[in-house]
C-alpha cells in the first residue's frame, strides 16, 4: 500500500511540474512580440557625375563663367552656387559657405568664402547682403578702394573686417613677393583653396540679380 501511495505522489508531483513550466512558458511567450520583418525602402546612389552636371548647366546660365573686373564699378566678381555651411575659428570666429565656381575654361571648381564673422569687440559683421540658400546661384565680388584692375591692397583699408581678411588672405604665402589668395586669384588666376583652414575669400556675397551685369568688363580669368 504505502508503495502504490509512493507511485501516486510522484505521479502528482511530475504533472504539477509539468503544469508549471507549462504555465511559465505560456506567460513569458505571451510577454514577447516579436515583430515581422519589414523591408526598408531602398536608397538611390547619388549620381555624382549627374549632380556635377546638373551644376555646370545652372552656372552657364549666369552672364560668364570665371573671374572678371567690371571697371564701371570697379569690382572682381564671379558668379558661383552657394552649398553647405561651415564655421571655423581662426582668428576670430567666420561663418563660410562652400562656392561652386566655373573656370574661364568651362570646369567646375570650388573654394569658401565667409557669409560674416564675430569680431571680438566690435560684434557680428555680415558680408553676405541677403540670406543665401543653398543651391542658388549667387555673386561673389571684391569692391572698394582698397580694390583695383591689378588686385586688392587690404592695407588701404582701416576696417576691422578688412584687418582681419588681410591674415585670412596670407595664411598661405604663395611665391616669395608675399601673394595672397586673392591676389593669387586675380593676377594669376590659381584657384584659392579648397580646404577653410588654408584660407578662404573674404569677399561680399550677394544674391544673383540680372539688373546688376555690366557689360564694360574686362581680364576674365
Amino acid at each position: 500500500m504505502n508503495r502504490i501511495m509512493k507511485y501516486v505522489f510522484l505521479a502528482l508531483l511530475a504533472t504539477l511540474t509539468v503544469a508549471c513550466v507549462l504555465f511559465l512558458g505560456f506567460n513569458v511567450n505571451c510577454g514577447i512580440t516579436i515583430p515581422n520583418p519589414t523591408e526598408e525602402p531602398p536608397t538611390e546612389p547619388i549620381d555624382v557625375r549627374d549632380l556635377e552636371r546638373q551644376m555646370i548647366d545652372k552656372l552657364k546660365e549666369a552672364p560668364w563663367q570665371g573671374l572678371r573686373f567690371l571697371r564701371g564699378e570697379k569690382e572682381w566678381r564671379f558668379y558661383a552656387l552657394a552649398g553647405e555651411r561651415q564655421t571655423v575659428k581662426l582668428s576670430a570666429q567666420f561663418d563660410l559657405v562652400k562656392v561652386f565656381f566655373l573656370q574661364a575654361d568651362g570646369d567646375l571648381d570650388y573654394t569658401w568664402s565667409a557669409t560674416g564673422v564675430d569680431i571680438p569687440g566690435h560684434g557680428y559683421y555680415s558680408v553676405a547682403s541677403d540670406p543665401i540658400a543653398e543651391g542658388n546661384v549667387i555673386e561673389v565680388a571684391l569692391s572698394g578702394k582698397h580694390v583695383t584692375q591689378s588686385g586688392v591692397y587690404w592695407e588701404e583699408c582701416n576696417t576691422e573686417y578688412c584687418r582681419l581678411a588681410g591674415m585670412i588672405d596670407t595664411i598661405l604665402v604663395l611665391d616669395d613677393k608675399g601673394t595672397g589668395l586673392t591676389n593669387g586669384f586675380i593676377r594669376y588666376g590659381w584657384e584659392p583653396p579648397t580646404y577653410p583652414m588654408y584660407g578662404f575669400l573674404c569677399w561680399q556675397i550677394r544674391p544673383y540679380t540680372v539688373n546688376r551685369i555690366a557689360s564694360n568688363d574686362t581680364n576674365a580669368h
